[in-house]
């Protein structure tokens, strides 16, 4: 998850809420924002990225996508195994 902040005071203060699951102690990573970006542009790769990377709650998203592993995996091992001139 990206939240934004600034440093303020010498401090790292958020823009936004922080979610719940980050308890105090908790070590995080800090990037520093590319200076290029607008401002809007940055606000909507968050956004997208938060939809993106959102953990599915429904049960049969669950079952789709548990589903689809094995095949994906068959592939995966068939594709590497071309590459190396494998049978």
């Amino acid at each position: 998850m990206v939240i934004r902040a600034i440093v303020e005071q010498g401090q790292i203060r958020p823009l936004e809420p922080l979610p719940s699951e980050w308890v105090e102690g908790r070590e995080l990573r800090v990037v520093e924002a590319e200076s290029h970006e607008a401002p809007d542009q940055a606000d909507t790769w968050s956004r997208e990225m938060d939809i993106l990377a959102a953990e599915p709650d429904d049960p049969e998203d669950w079952a789709h996508i548990e589903a689809a592993l094995p095949e994906a995996d068959i592939q995966a091992k068939a594709c590497v195994r071309r590459e190396m001139g494998l049978p």
